[in-house]
């Protein structure tokens, strides 16, 4: 043994002799509780329960001890509101010699928040930070601490636990363990593999592989999911680093802030890309609103943590966001099923797995302790391993696609050419449709102002020099022939409403100086796309020959008529009621007559059916019904 070995002892003697009498009192007390794990190198506990003092004193506390369950990894709210400026908390544990195993003992923690620092049997033996003012980041890294032989004595034996942190920090005791050496270092090298090796690689390889992918965008703008692949590995990047680093590398606050509210762009771009890589329909549309939620949930981050002491709100809101784009990526993957896309929602599941087993370990919940670490720092590198894949079969398609090249142009040149020859053919319809419509309105001027012309001017003549009024009347019928002529000539396209309010500009002028008043009841009807000319004719023929019955024979004072809609059959369609208060008449007697097989005869030409129906003294009524639509209707006789 050297002299500096024979010192280091004879301290650590002095040092455990004048913790002496805090331990005397110590020994007759109830040690804690311990969960007890036997391996092949001994057997370990893992303390169940401790006892703690809020207190953000330097030294160990003499009172005030109250025993809680461990871990106690958020007692952040209840420090705060007991501490003013620093927060910290104490906890002590106490264990018997004879329930570990191995002659070299460590001590295993994690957990803890942020500062940390170790006692056993009232020694310090551990910190995790260089000075009082240095910044230390302990809660997600795990501490192994070897345990002096000369502290360890046979009977009770105390660790105490310091944790401390500045106030707007947060503040936790983690789980501790004691046993032999060999054991637990197997235990924490896994933990320190999975916490911060792994993560602190898996990250590296991020950035690394962003700032590729990057370069790539650079050169290929259109393709913007590298875009939104670079910026999805830079943000998970800046959110994962706490979870590896030792230190904050710039002022602690300000790196607290920018690692809390990184995890909403990091969600935000990983979705982006998704939607991006995809491509569903409307897929700007949904990156718009993805954006949009992630500048909400930063707001409404600020806002929650403003009012509350938790952010789990916000934390369960982006949770139900990602885990609602799954659902809308798969139904897009349904509607289109290739293997990159089905491997990169399967990666999109694991990341979202992540998220679920990441929440249930916030510290103020604490659901379960899951896997013993945070999934989330290899969320980025899964998206990233599924594009990888998705370049690997596009290199493999790469060389079928050349040799489709040739057939894909032949087939892209006949769909131009039968294209091109619709287009054609759409303009030469086009051009014969301006021709019928110019041709149409020639012949409404040349009859307007050419035969109307003449007629109205016979028939003032005939008036003038008072000739016979057979003569009179057949120069009128004319002229109200020739102006319904000139009415089924204009355009309506298919709007009946329209067509009847011509007539009825027309026909008001003749009924009223007849005696006859005339009530119109016009409810809005659907269009009849197939109401041309030649049927417009039809149609105002045959109300026309319903009117002129009225006048001629039914001595009536007064006319209805109802335009509404109305279904026959299960065939939607109009109907057109014209109905008087004249004599009426016997339809056994007047069925054959020429001028109602005239309607009937021009109502079964559009595919309609003319109803009468008429009782001596009681009046008459005709009703015209049209389909709205005709194609496969066959002629209804009336």
């Amino acid at each position: 043994m050297t002299i500096r070995q024979l010192f280091r002892t004879i301290l650590c003697v002095l040092l455990a002799v004048s913790g002496a009498s805090a331990l005397g009192a110590a020994q007759g007390e109830a040690i804690n509780g311990a969960a007890a794990d036997v391996t092949a190198h001994g057997r370990t506990i893992r303390f169940a329960d401790a006892d703690f003092v809020l207190a953000a004193q330097d030294v160990v506390p003499r009172e005030g001890w109250h025993r809680r369950p461990m871990p106690q990894i958020w007692l952040s709210g209840e420090a705060r509101r007991l501490q003013a400026e620093r927060l910290g908390v104490w906890a002590r544990m106490r264990f018997d010699r004879s329930r570990v195993d191995g002659d070299h003992l460590a001590i295993l923690t994690e957990n803890n928040r942020e500062k940390l620092t170790v006692y056993f049997n009232g020694v310090d033996i551990y910190r995790n930070y260089r000075s009082e003012t240095a910044p230390a980041m302990g809660w997600n890294r795990p501490y192994l601490i070897t345990v002096p032989d000369a502290l360890v004595r046979p009977g009770v034996n105390e660790i105490i636990l310091h944790v401390a942190s500045r106030k707007e920090f947060n503040l936790g005791v983690g789980s501790v363990s004691i046993g032999p050496r060999e054991t637990l270092a197997a235990r924490y090298a896994d933990r320190y593999f999975w916490r911060i090796a792994g993560a602190r690689g898996a990250n590296y390889a991020l950035i690394f592989l962003s700032a590729i992918i990057f370069i790539m965008w650079l050169w290929r703008r259109k393709e913007m999911e590298l875009f939104w692949l670079a910026m999805t590995g830079l943000a998970w990047f800046v959110r994962d680093y706490h979870f590896f680093a030792e230190e904050a590398p710039f002022d602690p606050w300000l790196f607290q802030q920018i690692t809390y509210y990184s995890l909403y762009p990091a969600i935000i771009f990983s979705l982006c890309f998704c939607v991006e890589f995809m491509k569903p329909a409307k897929r700007r549309r949904i990156i718009a609103a993805l954006l949009a939620l992630g500048v909400f949930l930063c707001l409404f981050r600020m806002l929650l943590v403003r009012s509350t002491e938790t952010d789990i709100a916000s934390n369960l809101m982006t949770l139900g966001i990602v885990i609602a784009m799954v659902v809308v990526l798969f139904m897009a993957w349904l509607r289109r099923r290739t293997m990159e896309h089905l491997v990169l929602i399967v990666a999109l599941s694991v990341t979202t797995a992540f998220a679920v087993h990441d929440v249930g370990r916030i510290p103020n919940i604490l659901w379960w302790d899951g896997l013993g670490f945070h999934a989330q720092p290899y969320t980025g590198l899964a998206l990233f391993t599924a594009f990888l894949f998705s370049i690997g079969r596009r290199i493999l398609r790469a060389l079928d696609l050349v040799e489709q090249t040739n057939i894909e142009l032949e087939r892209r040149v006949e769909r131009a050419t039968a294209a091109l020859a619709d287009s054609e053919s759409a303009r030469r319809r086009m051009e014969v449709e301006r021709a019928i419509d110019s041709e149409r309105e020639r012949l409404m001027r040349e009859m307007h102002d050419g035969i109307g012309s003449n007629l109205v001017t016979a028939l003032a003549i005939a008036r003038r020099r008072k000739q016979d009024p057979v003569t009179i009347a057949t120069l009128e019928r004319a002229i109200s022939d020739l102006k319904l002529t000139v009415d089924s000539l204009a355009p309506v396209d298919g709007d009946v409403v329209t067509l009847l309010a011509n007539l009825r500009h027309r026909m008001e002028p003749d009924l009223q100086q007849a005696g006859v008043a005339l009530e119109w009841n016009v409810e809005p009807c659907p269009p009849l796309e197939w109401l041309d000319a030649a049927n417009a004719l039809h149609m105002l023929r045959i109300i026309q020959e319903a009117l002129s019955n009225i006048l001629t024979h039914a001595h009536a004072s007064r006319i209805v008529i109802h335009l509404r809609p109305l279904a026959r059959r299960a065939i939607d369609g109009v109907s057109i009621d014209i109905a008087d208060d004249g004599r009426g008449f016997a339809l056994q007697k007047s069925a054959t007559g020429k001028g109602l097989g005239n309607m009937r005869a021009r109502a079964r030409a559009l595919h309609g059916e003319c109803i009468l129906a008429s009782t001596p003294g009681e009046g008459t009524r005709v009703t015209l019904w049209l389909p709205v639509c005709r194609d496969g209707l066959v002629a209804q006789a009336g």
